[in-house]
């Protein structure tokens, strides 16, 4: 407990004061700035592989009854999300997405061929979203002939783009429908929405039809230490860079522009000296963490994700299981947050 305290401590000025100028908002006290937000469900793809047909589609008509507007999922390199997207509209009606299918594992006749037959069984209620994925060369290139490809090809598929950095997210601004992002702070949302408009500005388009979408991560569980351990564990593969790996790139970048550099150097530096990936959960600093998701129990679920959606367009509620990837942690965490309370 000493160690966290001492590497919240060393959270950069900047983001110190952002957190305790958020947090005289009382951890329970939601204001309603977010009357415009549409509310989707997230769910990742361990929890959906253990699913069967018929449990996907519950899952679908339940987040519809709760006021869900939409239920998305990541892809891979396989078509079996784009097969769920299409059972989850058909039990439910809702509108269903991809976020994201990274590039590097498809070739864009592929993605093309799977997203037509989707958009298709959805009745046009359906978005893709694309990003890099582990491609390095010349990524802004690879994304702009993408969207080129398919505009021409389908030209009434929503195309959002996965982003993190300035050129990325003018270049959703620029020529897409919308910037999926990932792991924000409201704070930073704004700084997302200020570059995507500026790529719009740029290409004579109008900034308020590219939408902003974001998977906020929700860990319910009364026991709160859980909860906050398996929301720092779903962070560490983002937030620390690999051993020799350029700090500015990527995810770290992109943790780092939001003010927690030294923090995580810390936590690099313990894991580089042997530290477990419990022992970094652990000692995760908490305020990161609150910043970017939200885990403890189901009663301040709701308001704390409401926070974190300020300034989107649309706010996914990404499930992240304390204990079991189940249809009862789904269940827990779309009641604690559902739009419909």
């Amino acid at each position: 407990m000493r160690a966290r305290r001492r590497l919240e401590g060393r959270l950069e000025p900047r983001a110190r004061r952002w957190i305790e100028r958020r947090e005289r908002i009382t951890p329970h006290e939601y204001r309603g700035y977010l009357s415009a937000v549409e509310i989707g469900l997230g769910v990742d793809m361990r929890m959906r592989d253990r699913w069967w047909e018929g449990d996907l589609r519950a899952i679908a008509r339940e987040a519809a009854a709760l006021g869900y507007s939409s239920i998305w999922t990541p892809a891979a390199d396989k078509r079996v999300p784009f097969d769920m997207c299409a059972t989850w509209h058909e039990a439910s009606g809702l509108e269903t997405g991809i976020a994201v299918a990274p590039m590097s594992a498809w070739t864009p006749d592929r993605l093309l061929s799977v997203s037509k037959d989707t958009f298709e069984r959805c009745g046009g209620e359906f978005t893709l979203g694309i990003g890099t994925g582990r491609l390095t060369g010349a990524p802004i290139r690879v994304m702009r002939e993408a969207i080129s490809i398919f505009r021409g090809s389908l030209p009434r598929l929503r195309v959002y783009l996965g982003a993190l950095g300035p050129q990325m997210l003018r270049l959703a601004g620029e020529r897409y429908d919308g910037a999926a992002l990932n792991w924000c702070t409201a704070e930073h949302v704004t700084w997302c929405r200020e570059r995507i408009a500026a790529g719009a500005r740029a290409a004579g388009r109008d900034s308020a039809d590219v939408r902003i979408h974001e998977y906020i991560r929700v860990c319910v569980d009364h026991d709160a230490e859980a909860a906050r351990v398996a929301l720092a564990k779903a962070v560490l593969g983002y937030a620390l860079a690999m051993p020799g790996a350029d700090k500015t790139k990527g995810y770290r970048g992109h943790f780092a522009r939001m003010g927690f550099d030294e923090a995580l150097s810390e936590l690099e530096s313990r894991r580089d000296s042997g530290a477990t990936e419990d022992d970094l959960a652990r000692l995760f600093p908490a305020a990161l963490l609150r910043r970017v998701g939200y885990a403890g129990p189901p009663n301040g679920a709701r308001d704390a994700f409401m926070r974190l959606a300020d300034g989107l367009d649309i706010a996914i509620v990404r499930v992240v299981a304390s204990r079991q990837n189940d249809l009862t942690t789904v269940r827990a965490t779309m009641a604690a947050c559902a739009p419909r309370a």
